[in-house]
């Protein structure tokens, strides 16, 4: 997180010293994870003298193309941002996983791999390098072939893309699929496509339609959710399956008769939900009992034209998302005038939307928290010296020292920089320490942990 790469049309001094400015300006905004902190005047200050935190610097080459590469001491860096009462970001950070689709000059649509270069797949990396964050992209060999398909992405579809996912332990998702934002564009009424079939298990929540201009954050003005900052507010709650089945049926949202799905030849499952309705006429009952529903479109009006025409205006293309974690589902839209900086901006929402998940924000050192926390598992001299290490290194700790040792037990005092809400969300990170808990699952009281060594 203390170093990075500059390119630079040469070695002088003078580019020397412009690529020093920038190596500094990307470490703080890896560090803080937050653009906001690069407008404080103590980080405005350092930046204006970079050789006084600069530790080395050496020059790399690839092709023809040459690179500053520098190195700055963290711990002065660190220092900066606990004093400004900036955010701190220490090293461990959640790996992501990022499916994206995109369509070809002839509308082929295909899943970008490691392997295949497109400017928006450069555009992720570079961010994500720029930003700290572990990205990676999949494999898309004979297993992820076999597990997802393209439409399962373009159409963001939550199950398979996590089903799919399974094999890259990873436990934050990204599925996003790449567009011309075009006001021409009228969406694709519903059809009965095979393709399009959702198990009865599936609501349509967790199912956004395969039309790239419509998003499920959509309100009745037309106005898109585009901030990773509304992901805990936006999280898609799906399994709720209350009401009685139907066949042949369209899901379309409540929003401006705005096209959200396409016809589900599958038996599907409505939720209990006051903003989505399905629009059907009966007619009879098949063998099983389940209601047969002929789909009726509803109209566009000329709210929906006149909302698709402003979104053309944000930029010739959009990128719509799902993000998936552990805890929730959320979805947004981004737009811009190239797939290079619908990638830039995209992560640059990604990296902030975490940095407010896990960033330390500093406390004044009078009103730091000190706090005891039994570990469990450390009965060997090595084992206590790897816990010590390891809290040492964990961001929101300033301090700790050995207490008590009883049995396997070790009971650390530890000066917190943070709140203890920042100390779980960072040993979440890891496996190595892990809470302790009852028979239900649930952490005991207290802050008791099992080394994992």
């Amino acid at each position: 997180m203390n170093e990075a790469k500059i390119l630079v049309e040469d070695q002088s001094s003078r580019a020397q010293q412009k690529a020093a400015k920038q190596a500094l300006r990307e470490v703080f905004l890896k560090m803080s994870g937050s653009s906001e902190s690069l407008s404080n005047p103590g980080v405005k200050a350092a930046l204006s003298s970079p050789q006084s935190l600069l530790r080395s610097y050496r020059y790399s080459y690839e092709g023809s193309e040459t690179y500053y590469v520098a190195e700055f001491d963290s711990t002065k860096v660190g220092e900066i941002l606990q004093r400004e009462m900036l955010p701190l970001w220490g090293d461990r950070r959640p790996e992501t996983l990022i499916w994206l689709a995109v369509q070809d000059d002839n509308e082929n649509k295909l899943i970008i791999d490691e392997s295949l270069d497109f400017p928006i797949a450069e555009a992720l990396r570079t961010t994500a390098q720029e930003r700290g964050l572990p990205l990676s992209l999949p494999l898309m060999d004979l297993t992820d072939n076999v597990n997802i398909t393209t439409y399962d992405v373009w159409g963001r579809f939550v199950e398979p893309v996590r089903e799919a996912s399974r094999r890259y332990s990873l436990d934050n998702i990204i599925a996003a699929r790449v567009y011309k934002n075009d006001s021409s564009f009228i969406p694709d009424l519903p059809s009965a496509e095979p393709n399009a079939a959702l198990n009865s298990n599936s609501n349509p929540n967790s199912n956004p339609n395969s039309n790239p201009n419509s998003n499920p954050n959509s309100n009745s003005n037309g106005e898109e959710s585009t901030q990773f900052e509304r992901m805990s507010d936006e999280s898609d709650n799906y399994g709720n399956n209350n009401k009685e089945p139907v066949e042949q049926g369209s899901y379309v949202s409540g929003s401006q008769g705005e096209q959200t799905g396409e016809a589900i030849t599958d038996t599907i499952t409505d939720t209990n939900s006051d903003n989505n309705t399905y629009i059907g006429t009966t007619d009879g009952v098949s063998d099983s009992g389940v209601k047969k529903v002929k789909p009726t479109i509803k109209p566009f009006t000329m709210d929906e034209f006149e909302a698709y025409a402003k979104q053309s205006e944000e930029g010739d293309f959009g990128l719509d998302w799902v993000f998936i974690s552990k805890e929730s589902v959320s979805y947004g839209s981004i737009y811009a005038d190239s797939p290079a900086e619908l990638g830039t901006a995209l992560m640059d929402a990604y990296a902030d939307y975490l940095s407010s998940q896990y960033a330390v924000v500093g406390i004044d050192k009078a009103n730091r928290e000190v706090l005891e926390i039994s570990i469990a598992n450390v009965g060997t001299i090595e084992s206590y010296a790897a816990v010590s290490r390891y809290l040492t290194t964990l961001s929101v700790i300033e301090s700790a020292s050995l207490k008590a040792l009883r049995g396997t037990v070790a009971t650390f005092s530890i000066t917190l920089i943070g709140t203890t809400e920042d100390l779980m969300n960072t040993v979440g990170l890891e496996a190595k320490l892990r809470p302790v808990t009852d028979a239900y699952g649930q952490p005991v009281q207290g802050f008791s942990f099992y080394w994992n060594n």
